[in-house]
């Protein structure tokens, strides 16, 4: 076994350790922030986006310039790819941007109030298909050579830095975040009081295909001998925050259930990435089973109550604010983690980084105290 697979499967037992609530020999940083990192290995966002290779070049130094790692997700990006979950137009640098902007979601409201009765009549699926053709073009075939860079990005990954990529599988999540990345936010809320039982049949109707898709994806990567360690599941305008309790449990959660259920079916980490506020909602996360998944969280929840709730129920991820990381100084980053580790994992059960994405314009003096607390925590 090479240095770089000792070292991968190290860094990985370490995380499953911790996941498991079982004793880590030191608390485990993950990175997340393609952006950051190509801004660090001072790569403009155009080239990043764009030369996979040398993208993944980027990825591969940052890694080994940073032993401190445990692991990455989404190591390199091409911002279109984010169409497919929001329904959104994604601007991109080097396309609609100029060179070294970050990617941006524009979000309208190009589905209509018909749209409902239209995806109840001819299935998700179809009326998606029609969707993209009309607003926002061939995704399926502008996104395909970074689809089909990512084995190639992912085995460098691990043969050359010896670092597990946390997020090899597809994404999954409640309708509400296409539906809504469609039709807008605002609309959306409003046809859920005007027109509740169509809203929700419609969004039936596409969880069913959302379903078979992530399922399928899922038994046709282990069929073919690549089956994923972890997926992400995600909230973001489904976030309890942004609604009543009884809207939440019926419009969000069971959806998010069912793939965090056929997830753990298939002996795949399930990463809750639950961006946003989901104070409200911690409590139920306790209806998992134990130890079962990782909670991602951002700055907005207020992990240090999730620790109280959830006991040693949930490992939880994050949450260094991006405000901190582009705006404070190297000292308060160290000290934030250090006094995060202390109230939140200090023998097991936290993995340290970001709230979600680090900053494009985070300092890099403050990403490197990030990771450096993290590994000189005792």
């Amino acid at each position: 076994m090479s240095k770089f697979e000792t070292t991968f499967e190290k860094r990985l037992e370490r995380t499953m350790n911790a996941i498991s609530m079982k004793p880590v020999d030191k608390i485990p940083f993950h990175y997340s922030g393609p952006a950051c990192m190509a801004r660090m290995e001072g790569m403009t966002m155009n080239e990043f986006v764009h030369d996979f290779d040398k993208a993944t070049d980027a990825c591969v130094h940052f890694l080994n310039e940073h032993p401190g790692i445990d692991a990455i997700h989404s190591p390199t990006m091409y911002p279109p790819v984010l169409a497919n979950l929001w329904l959104s137009e994604i601007r991109t640098p080097g396309e609609e941007l100029p060179d070294d902007e970050l990617w941006q979601v524009v979000e309208r409201d190009n589905m209509k109030p018909e749209d409902y009765e239209r995806i109840i009549k001819i299935g998700y699926g179809p009326w998606r298909e029609e969707y993209f053709k009309k607003y926002l073009g061939n995704i399926a075939e502008k996104t395909a050579p970074f689809i089909d860079s990512l084995p190639m990005t992912y085995g460098r990954i691990r043969k050359e830095a010896g670092v597990p990529i946390m997020k090899e599988g597809p994404d999954a999540a409640s309708p509400i975040e296409s539906i809504a990345g469609a039709r807008g936010l605002v609309d959306f809320f409003m046809d859920i009081m005007d027109e509740p039982e169509l809203v929700k049949k419609a969004m039936d109707v596409a969880f069913d295909h959302l379903y078979k898709t992530y399922t399928g994806s899922l038994d046709g990567m282990a069929a073919a001998g690549a089956k994923p360690s972890s997926c992400w599941i995600g909230g973001w305008r489904g976030a309890p925050a942004m609604m009543s309790q009884d809207i939440w449990m019926e419009y969000v959660w069971p959806y998010i259930r069912k793939f965090i259920d056929a997830t753990l079916d298939r002996g795949i980490l399930p990463i809750l990435h639950f961006d946003s506020c989901w104070d409200s909602e911690i409590e139920t996360l306790k209806e998992l089973p134990p130890r079962s998944c990782l909670l991602m969280l951002d700055g907005s929840t207020d992990m240090r109550r999730a620790r109280g709730i959830l006991g040693d129920h949930l490992a939880m991820m994050g949450d260094v604010p991006s405000t901190i990381l582009a705006y404070g100084t190297d000292n308060q980053v160290y000290d934030y983690v250090t006094k995060l580790i202390d109230d939140c994992g200090s023998k097991t059960g936290l993995i340290i980084s970001s709230g979600c994405d680090c900053p494009m314009n985070a300092k890099p003096e403050n990403v490197n105290a990030m990771i450096q607390a993290a590994a000189d925590y005792i």
